[in-house]
């Protein structure tokens, strides 16, 4: 019971933070990115959409959540289902790794960024990353 206590008093921080500003994160939506299979690298678009959406949030004291998703790569051969499945979950780290480091970059604590790499058994239809201040 005592651990029950201690982990929810350890959340309420940041709950309460986002019960304080709802009013104003209700306009901040997530922000979601698609990618080509296979590319790491974020687009000029993506970078953009990255900036303005950091600028809304980086004002509050908040997670900040990077849902990263990669399907399995295709056309590689000699490949086994385990290797497709490491090497989707490699791409879906690398690109949410470029993204949490610009988020950083932009002024958010790093403290505050929690990256999820998520690969094809996730239920990931696309290759994309989602910006966003909710868990999920």
């Amino acid at each position: 019971m005592f651990a029950a206590q201690a982990t929810t008093s350890a959340l309420a921080p940041d709950n309460e933070k986002i019960f304080l500003h709802a009013d104003h994160l209700a306009e901040v939506k997530p922000l979601q990115l698609q990618f080509h299979k296979g590319i790491i690298q974020l687009s000029e678009e993506n970078l953009a959409a990255i900036e303005q959406w950091a600028q809304q949030i980086k004002k509050y004291d908040i997670p900040v959540y990077i849902h990263s998703f990669s399907t399995l790569p295709t056309g590689v051969r000699d490949q086994t289902a385990n290797d497709a499945h490491q090497e989707a979950v490699r791409i879906a780290f690398n690109r949410g790794l470029i993204t949490k480091n610009l988020l950083e970059q932009m002024g958010i604590h790093k403290q505050r960024l929690i990256l999820k790499a998520m690969g094809p058994d996730n239920v990931a239809y696309e290759d994309r990353i989602t910006l966003t201040t909710r868990r999920r």
